[in-house]
């Protein structure tokens, strides 16, 4: 009884680490990137190791110790929004920027054809 609870412990513990470890990379990619846009001037890996370790690592640590809510949670979040995202119906605006390219690629296609500024009728174009 004592074994089957050390090794449900161990058990536990060593999914909470494997947990924590991947939650720290990516409370640590985003937090980089974040430093990227934000400050410029400095280096943002350097910048996060001074400031942002801290709390990534803490971070990290809870999702660890939650990890039979946290791990199935993130499952289940990526996957709706995979679903959620997937193809979503064109707003006004890019429709309006996919017809402006694709007018700029039917002007840049006449004009290398030599079609630009004639018009065609049934039997070919017209002088």
């Amino acid at each position: 009884m004592l074994v089957g609870l050390l090794a449900l412990l161990a058990g536990y513990l060593t999914a909470a680490l494997v947990t924590a470890r991947v939650g720290y990379g990516i409370e640590r990619a985003r937090i980089i990137e974040l430093e990227r846009d934000w400050h410029a001037d400095e280096d943002p890996v350097e910048r996060f190791r001074r400031q942002g370790q801290s709390v990534a690592a803490s971070t990290a640590f809870l999702y660890g110790l939650a990890w039979p809510i946290v791990v199935p949670a993130y499952f289940f979040y990526r996957c709706a929004a995979l679903v959620i995202m997937r193809r979503p119906p064109l707003t006004p605006y890019e429709r309006a920027a996919r017809a402006e390219r694709l007018d700029a690629r039917i002007r840049e296609l006449e004009e290398s054809l030599g079609l630009r500024g004639r018009t065609l009728d049934e039997n070919g174009p017209l002088p």
